[in-house]
């Protein structure tokens, strides 16, 4: 029998959340390259988010940076690529697995660039977010110093890097970087491949702002687009349309069992992810986290 979350585990799940996106030991972690063409790799750790570097004639330009502990390791597996500074960094979201290191690199001379609600909720007063409730604003050394509100394209190393904000999907910052010359894309936590994802409502995330986000992706890329997701390994179109027909199949069927009067108990009693769990499952985002998330959603908006 599928194992259900009890109201005390329900109430402790933003702390949960809060436990997982906190920093863990990387006293032994690894930065891994895979490379993607001859100026595009993925550098990854599995304890924090997918990186991306991009290097060329204009300098090494890095997308997210994971956990400050982690920036001498990183910045040796730039190096082994291609020597020199990083010139640009971009986060696609602000939680401190994709941010965390960007007061080190901003020491190291680079300029950052995200969505302004990241500027914002780094520099956010801890008594102003429940899911940041336990930390302190970043010094503003973290702060990026490039923002914008919805697109913007900037052409370096022989790229046009189309960056799009996609609204209040797994939080109210993110933001995809698409390379359409080389055909990737870089989504953010708006995609964690083989798994449900995590919708961070207290930093304005959304169930249906994160099935948008997937549907403008899947609109711009093609089945040969590489997709570097937030964790995870590369993917393809398939896996992240998988993924969001399996979410919309669930958002629906919630909204359908509320319409008929079913709590939240009942609702999970159902196993309505059966079909899901092993495939997108495994993560820290079950299929009985999934659904109660989807439920509290609903619930709110009617």
């Amino acid at each position: 029998m599928k194992s259900k979350l009890s109201p005390c585990v329900l109430s402790l799940f933003c702390l949960n959340t809060f436990i997982i996106y906190a920093q863990p030991n990387t006293d032994n972690a690894v930065i891994s390259t895979i490379k993607i063409n001859d100026h595009i790799s993925m550098l990854q750790w599995s304890g924090a988010g997918n990186m991306m570097l991009l290097s060329g004639k204009d300098g090494n330009i890095l997308i997210d940076d994971q956990f400050a502990p982690l920036s001498e390791k990183i910045n040796v597996a730039i190096q082994a690529i291609n020597p020199g500074q990083v010139k640009f960094l971009f986060n696609t979201h602000y939680h401190g697995d994709h941010s965390g290191g960007n007061v080190n690199f901003a020491n190291k001379g680079a300029t950052i660039f995200a969505h302004a609600n990241v500027r914002a909720r780094l520099a956010a007063d801890s008594t102003n977010l429940k899911f940041t409730k336990l930390t302190k604003p970043e010094p503003s050394a973290a702060f990026p110093v490039v923002t914008f509100f919805d697109d913007m394209n900037v052409y370096l190393n022989n790229e046009d890097i189309v960056i799009f904000h996609v609204e209040n999907a797994h939080t109210d910052g993110d933001a995809m970087f698409f390379l359409p010359k080389s055909n990737v894309l870089h989504t953010g936590d708006c995609f964690m491949k083989g798994r449900f994802p995590y919708i961070d409502a207290n930093s304005g995330g959304s169930v249906n702002g994160w099935l948008n986000a997937v549907s403008r992706a899947l609109l711009l890329i093609d089945d040969e687009t590489i997709l570097i997701p937030g964790h995870g390994d590369l993917a393809n179109k398939k896996d992240y349309r998988d993924v969001r027909d399996a979410v919309m199949s669930l958002r629906d069927a919630v909204k359908k069992n509320i319409k008929t009067g079913q709590n939240l108990d009942k609702i999970l009693a159902m196993n309505l992810t059966k079909d899901y769990d092993k495939t997108f499952g495994s993560g820290f985002i079950n299929g009985d986290a999934i659904v109660t998330t989807i439920f509290k959603e609903l619930s709110r908006a009617k």
